[in-house]
Parts: C-alpha cells; sequence; structure tokens
C-alpha cells in the first residue's frame, strides 16, 4: 500500500465533496496533500494501485450523482430513446433536456479525451502545487464576478432605479432572472457544458464554472446547480468508467480493501453534498464559494512558498 488507511479515507471524503462543491477537487486534492505534507507526486499518482484507487472516487461520485437525480435521469433517458425513434428533436421538455444534457457533454467529452492527461501531468507536481493554488485564486474571483453580475442584473429588472441595492435572497430574483434549466436553448446548453473544459486545469471548478455560466444564462441559482450537476454525471462517469480495467489488474490489489472503503466514503459524501447544495441554493448565493477559493487560494500560496 502506498497511501495508509486513514490518508485514503480522507482522500475519499475529499473527493466527494469538493467535487460537488464549487471549490475544484483537483485544487483541494492537490494542494491539502502538500500542505500537509503527504508525498502524493507523480511517482505515487502513476502508480497502477493508486491510478485504480482515484478511478474507484470518481465512479462512485458519478454513481451517488445518478441516485440523487435518478428521477429526473429516468424521464431524460426516456425522452431520449423516444426522440432518438423518431429521428428528431422533439420540443417537449423532458426530450429537450435531454438533448441539452448530450449538448453540453459532447464537447468537454471530446476535449477531455485530448488534454486531460497532459494537463493534470503539468500541475499535478507538488513542486508545481503554488500554481494550482493561484489558479484557484481566479477561480474564486470568478464565482464573485459572476454571483456580483446576477445580483445586479436582477436588482435591475427589478427595480432600475435602486439597481445599486441587489437582494441577498436569490428567490427574490425577478422571474424572468429564474428560469428552468428546460428553458435553454441548445445552444446555451452547450456553451454552458463547454465551460467545464476549464475545469480540466487543476484549480479551476466544475461546478463553479457550469453555475456561473447558467446564472449568466439566466437560470436560478437552484436550477443552475441542478443542470451543472447533472452535465458531471456523464463527464465524471464515463471517464471513470473508461479506467474501469485499472480496478481490476493484479497490481491495484495492495490497495483493494481501502479502495472500497474510500469509494463508499465518497459516494456517502458526494450524495450528502448533492442533498445540501441543492437545498443551500435555494436561498443562499456562490460568493461564500468563492470567497473560500480566494481566501484558501492565497493561504496555500503562502504556506507553500516557505
Amino acid at each position: 500500500m502506498i497511501i495508509t488507511l486513514w490518508q485514503a479515507l480522507f482522500l475519499g471524503a475529499l473527493q466527494g465533496v469538493s467535487e460537488l462543491f464549487p471549490v475544484s477537487s483537483l485544487a483541494q486534492t492537490i494542494l491539502i496533500p502538500s500542505i500537509l505534507g503527504w508525498n502524493l507526486g507523480p511517482q505515487v499518482r502513476d502508480r497502477p494501485n493508486f491510478l485504480a484507487f482515484v478511478v474507484a472516487l470518481h465512479l462512485a461520485t458519478a454513481i451517488a450523482l445518478f441516485i440523487y437525480f435518478w428521477q429526473d435521469w429516468k424521464v431524460v433517458i426516456a425522452a431520449f430513446v423516444g426522440s432518438a425513434k423518431k429521428g428528431k428533436l422533439i420540443y417537449d421538455e423532458p426530450s429537450k433536456f435531454a438533448w441539452l444534457l448530450i449538448a453540453g457533454t459532447v464537447v468537454v467529452g471530446f476535449l477531455g479525451l485530448v488534454f486531460e492527461k497532459k494537463l493534470r501531468e503539468l500541475f499535478e507536481d507538488p513542486a508545481k502545487a503554488w500554481i494550482v493554488a493561484a489558479v484557484l485564486v481566479v477561480n474564486g474571483v470568478g464565482m464573485l464576478l459572476a454571483d456580483i453580475a446576477k445580483r445586479r442584473i436582477s436588482a435591475m429588472e427589478k427595480d432600475p432605479i435602486s439597481a445599486g441595492a441587489p437582494m441577498d435572497d436569490p428567490a427574490e430574483d425577478q422571474t424572468d432572472q429564474r428560469r428552468k434549466a428546460e428553458d435553454l436553448t441548445l445552444i446555451e446548453g452547450a456553451a454552458i457544458g463547454a465551460t467545464q473544459t476549464l475545469a480540466l486545469v487543476p484549480g479551476i471548478s466544475r461546478s463553479g464554472v457550469t453555475i456561473a455560466a447558467g446564472l449568466l444564462a439566466g437560470l436560478s441559482y437552484e436550477q443552475a446547480t441542478r443542470f451543472s450537476f447533472m452535465l458531471a454525471t456523464p463527464v465524471i462517469g464515463l471517464a471513470a468508467l473508461l479506467k474501469v480495467p485499472t480496478l481490476l489488474k493484479p497490481d491495484a490489489r495492495p490497495m483493494l480493501g481501502a479502495t472500497i472503503l474510500s469509494a463508499v466514503v465518497a459516494g456517502l459524501c458526494a450524495y450528502l453534498s448533492t442533498r445540501f447544495l441543492m437545498r443551500y441554493f435555494r436561498h443562499h448565493r456562490l460568493a461564500p464559494f468563492g470567497w473560500y477559493c480566494v481566501i484558501f487560494g492565497i493561504f496555500a500560496l503562502v504556506v507553500l512558498h516557505r
């Protein structure tokens, strides 16, 4: 085994939480071990048993997302099959939403296959962890700006005279700034999905950029989060499934017990995180996560440069 059991469980919990919270899971799993002095550099990360461990954590996260949104996925899958059989886009809400998810997934799927490994190799060297910290700060600033823009647009729609005093509760946003994901056009869906490619760079949050893009497209915080998480499910799940054979290799056996336990922890944390965030974004905004990324990123920069 290349990491201890408690380290494996900690990484499982960290993956399950940070993959859904808009704080960049890659940044957290690179920076926190670096700050704690854990040796998880390329010589460890490239080991087959550690790769199998990471695959299991991502697969568990995708399964947790799929379970949480199972009722939505049943409708979407049935609508997609019906639409595909007829050979055309049917403009009822379930069918349109199915095609929105496909449009939002295709671009990031292609670019991920081409660039993901190279980008991770570039940034996962512990000596370059400070770059990830700097990118995390940029990620936080971007979310703060998106939050400010959403608040001001909503305030202006409600009362142009008092546009300088945006509301704190998203539930007070104007109706036309609380669109459902099903109201998006295919171009808007594809554009929001394409922002996931930014998350190939460690430090940029997949959920953060897609939620921000959804907000700027006029979605409510809750709907932007729902669309973000449903977009993430096939991306995370398919990426993990493609690497499932690594779980079956003899080299993965020394960490099999720790891998299974950590995957269970990751799945539970992912499910609870999704449940929490879907409730949180009914009445709260993105700004606290933006501030966290800025503050933690600066803290990591200071610690790693000591």
